[in-house]
């Protein structure tokens, strides 16, 4: 079952280590709990701010909005 949960976290980018010469600032870590009471701590890369997608940007979904009322 553990491998089953530690797959689905890997699914979003997750993994348990991270290269040699990185910057552990770079990366968010998680530590997740299995059934035996081990804890396992994950780590992913995190994404700059311009990563956003357009749903944060306000204009377009106000014409968005817009366009479904007419």
């Amino acid at each position: 079952m553990q491998n089953k949960k530690n797959s689905s976290f890997e699914k979003i980018g997750y993994s348990k280590n991270i290269p040699e010469d990185a910057d552990i600032h770079d990366y968010e870590k998680i530590k997740i709990r299995d059934k035996k009471g081990n804890v396992n701590t994950l780590y992913r890369r995190r994404k700059k701010i311009e990563d956003l997608d357009e749903t944060t940007n306000f204009i377009t979904s106000w014409n968005v909005f817009k366009s479904h009322l007419s």
